[in-house]
């Protein structure tokens, strides 16, 4: 019983309090509303000057624009450009000019202020890559273990060659000033002979395949003479079957028009597959100057006048206790 009674006097105490808490608020609201209604025009005043200061700031200020670009990476160097454009990234933070200069950006406000980077994932050429179709690449993914930070773009990114760069911009960016950015992952001299020992290779294999069609064509006019009443050399295999090279021909004939596509598309490291344009960024409230001013002045106001008023209250005691 003595405990159950301890325990009632514990609970009505802890509500006490709580209602003691409210109702300082309370009176603390009230006395604010008071304090506001009798210096309204001085709270007025520091409105119409935030707004008059902040619409001073912005009117002339043109709004942050973006672009977003799909492009294709070429010879697999997916890693390359994202560390270009983490370097890029920190360079233009830091209004680094002896980098900045030379692509052609303004140091002080880079026409291209920020790079995102992000794969584009196309489920249907993992299907034809590992040869499975989507339920069993549903059972596969559900399988392995993702860390929950990682995207699965990222881990995927490797196996594409398309990518979505979402560029960040100023208000003064052209098309011109993003294409200035490719030019920067293109123009790098120590991947220059890579990409020229890449590109004779794509050629070298197109005319090995081209040889190889003509020898296919040449086994079907051999055929075809022969059973047209040529004369024929020898025992014919029995076991040849035209269908079967019917399909070699048309593999090598994908794979040369894959391989002819490759160079077209292979000029250089990253192309855009459209006309690059920038739009007006969304707005941010932190650039609403004529919003944020008014409110800010506002604020430090009461901030100073709660402090003042902490101040004569601590006084007041002091006082007491001395007296």
């Amino acid at each position: 019983m003595a405990k159950e009674h301890h325990d009632e006097v514990d609970l009505v105490y802890v509500i006490k309090k709580i209602k003691e808490i409210i109702k300082g608020w309370i009176v603390l609201l009230f006395k604010a509303i008071d304090f506001a209604l009798k210096f309204w025009f001085i709270i007025l005043a520091l409105i119409l000057i935030g707004f008059g200061l902040g619409w001073y700031k912005v009117k002339d200020q043109k709004p942050s624009r973006k672009a977003t670009v799909v492009a294709k990476l070429n010879y697999e160097l997916f890693p390359y450009v994202e560390n270009a454009t983490l370097l890029y990234n920190s360079k233009a933070k830091k209004y680094d000019s002896l980098f900045l200069k030379p692509l052609g950006m303004n140091h002080w406000n880079p026409q291209v202020k920020e790079v995102m980077i992000e794969p584009i994932v196309d489920f249907k050429d993992i299907t034809d890559d590992y040869q499975i179709n989507e339920r069993s690449l549903d059972m596969l993914l559900n399988r392995m273990e993702f860390d929950e930070e990682t995207p699965l773009n990222d881990i995927l990114a490797k196996k594409y060659d398309y990518f979505k760069f979402d560029i960040s911009l100023s208000g003064y960016a052209t098309p011109e000033d993003v294409q200035r950015f490719f030019d920067f992952l293109n123009n790098d001299p120590e991947l220059a002979e890579y990409k020229k020992v890449a590109q004779q290779s794509m050629r070298e294999q197109i005319e090995h395949n081209k040889k190889s069609l003509s020898l296919i064509d040449g086994v079907f006019e051999s055929y075809l003479s022969t059973e047209n009443g040529g004369t024929d050399i020898g025992p014919r295999d029995k076991g040849f079957d035209l269908n079967e090279l019917m399909d070699a021909k048309l593999l090598v004939q994908d794979r040369n028009q894959i391989l002819k596509d490759e160079i077209v598309l292979s000029q250089d490291i990253v192309v855009p597959l459209h006309e690059i344009r920038t739009r007006d960024a969304d707005g941010r409230l932190l650039n609403k100057k004529h919003i944020i001013y008014p409110i800010l002045f506002v604020f430090v106001f009461f901030l100073l006048a709660y402090t003042r008023y902490v101040y004569l209250y601590l006084r007041d005691v002091a006082k007491e206790n001395q007296g």
